[in-house]
């Protein structure tokens, strides 16, 4: 009986085993079937290289191109009848063709080495070439537009679709040959690094565009100068900066505080009903739409200034800018702050009340100091709200490059860049991504000061509040000499 038993045993086991078996050999064929149609995808990306790629169709003249003849060729030549011009290729161009065909070969050959992660992410990066090439056809039209022709249409063939389409195919194959547990890494691994590509991708395009124009009008002229006359070849843009800081500081110096003191009354103060009611209204004042805050300011606060100083002002203004901004970060800076505020824990109001301090000295000096690193992040948010917004700031400012006056006509550095972009060419349009250079270092001038200011541990923040809280207790201890000291150490914890 004993035997009989351990040969069952043995033989669940031994099916056991050599069902687990059959389930790794048909699974390591599965495999192999993906990474073979990866590599043929692979591969065919890489011949596409060398086939039609794009077709560019400058009015009566055509090229038919591959991703070769982008990398290689000097330009396109287009006759306008009295001229003949050579348009430049864009250097991103050549880097994002080149670039298809080599990720594509790297990912071929790191598959059948059987490195399916490293493969997934060089595909993904291949498929996305063929959309920079697609973003970067846009620099070819500020040089057909000095050659007074209206557009260049830009056709895109079979090679173009296919080096996008096999591209994500096949970092789906090469990743799926992994467990589930790995895939998911993977995949997460894979979008990490996308997203650090596209900020790269936009780093490199701005910096390439932008730095040229400075190098060509002088960078101390260009941030300098007080004249931007795009017929004059004059480009200083020290008003458009004076204006976007002037701007920015007079709607997070009035935003701010609002935001605050709102978001402490709904978190502290305010009872549920009123909550409610006040919550919703700021969610929704964070959904409307730029062009409506603009409308606002045009029907509404631009001429209410108008009327307010007669004779003194047209009513776009400086002022009229800052109003309508300071009303467009209220918002953020109230949602996140309420966020902040909310995750203090209740122990450090208790402790507080305890000491006998008021509610409203224990919202000033305990709550709104532990929470001081998220208020910050809904200021930073703020100010990057106020400091990128067009549309609105387009239609109260006015719109002319002067010096800022709180009451005078002005243009910011957002709204240089959306008023002229879509006629600008040559130096001027370079002029305009150089402005965009500039803000570009602002905000990470901005971010740099946010994660310097954050790195101070919330630790350091609580440990401070600890010894605030140790100093009143020794000052009860002196008034109130009948406090028995244990009960004082379990107030201090």
């Amino acid at each position: 009986m004993h035997n009989r038993k351990l040969e069952e045993g043995i033989g669940g086991v031994m099916g056991i085993s050599m069902n687990d078996l059959t389930a790794q050999k048909k699974l390591e064929k599965v495999n192999l079937i993906k990474r073979i149609i990866t590599m043929v995808f692979g591969v065919g990306s890489v011949v596409m290289f060398f086939l039609p790629y794009a077709q560019f169709v400058f009015k009566d003249t055509k090229y038919v191109t591959s991703g070769l003849d982008l990398l290689i060729a000097s330009g396109f030549r287009v006759e306008t009848g009295t001229t003949s011009a050579l348009i430049g290729i864009p250097v991103l161009i050549r880097i994002a063709v080149i670039a298809g065909a080599v990720f594509a070969l790297a990912g071929t050959v790191l598959i059948f080495f059987k490195r399916p992660v490293l493969s997934g992410l060089s595909f993904i990066i291949s498929a996305i070439t063929p959309l920079v090439v697609l973003i970067s056809t846009a620099s070819i039209q500020s040089d057909v537009t000095a050659l007074n022709i209206s557009h260049v249409t830009v056709g895109y063939m079979v090679p173009f679709i296919y080096v996008l389409v096999a591209g994500l195919v096949c970092a789906v194959l090469s990743l799926s040959t992994q467990g589930v547990e790995k895939l998911a890494r993977a995949i997460f691994l894979t979008f990490a690094c996308v997203s650090i590509a596209a900020v790269l991708t936009i780093t490199v395009y701005i910096f390439s565009a932008g730095i040229p124009a400075m190098a060509e009008i002088g960078v101390f002229k260009f941030l300098f100068g007080t004249t931007w006359d795009a017929s004059t070849n004059q480009f200083g843009i020290l008003p458009l900066i004076l204006a976007s800081i002037c701007g920015t500081v007079g709607a997070i110096i009035i935003g701010v505080p609002i935001g605050i003191l709102t978001a402490v009354f709904l978190t502290e103060i305010a009872r549920p009903r009123v909550a409610k009611i006040i919550h919703p209204a700021i969610e929704l004042l964070a959904g409307i739409p730029s062009v409506v805050y603009g409308f606002f300011g045009m029907l509404v606060i631009v001429p209410a200034i108008r009327a307010m100083f007669p004779g003194q002002t047209i009513g776009d203004s400086l002022l009229a800018a800052i109003i309508i901004l300071a009303i467009m970060v209220i918002p953020t800076i109230v949602n996140v702050t309420e966020n902040a505020l909310r995750a203090v824990p209740k122990s450090y109001r208790e402790a507080s009340l305890g000491l006998g301090a008021t509610p409203i000295r224990t919202i000033f000096k305990v709550t709104i100091p532990a929470a001081r690193s998220g208020i910050l992040s809904g200021v930073i948010l703020g100010v990057g709200r106020a400091i990128g917004e067009t549309m609105a700031v387009i239609m109260v400012a006015g719109n002319v490059a002067n010096m800022p006056t709180l009451l005078g006509t002005t243009r910011f550095l957002t709204t240089g860049i959306a008023m002229e972009m879509s006629y600008a060419s040559g130096l001027h349009r370079q002029a305009l991504f150089a402005i965009g250079l500039v803000l570009y270092y602002d905000c990470k001038y901005l971010l740099h000061n946010y994660f310097k200011e954050r790195s101070e541990s919330e630790c350091q923040v609580m440990l401070r509040l600890y010894l605030q809280i140790q100093h009143r207790i020794r000052n009860l201890i002196n008034r109130n000499r009948y406090i028995r000291k244990k009960d004082i150490l379990l107030i201090s914890y």
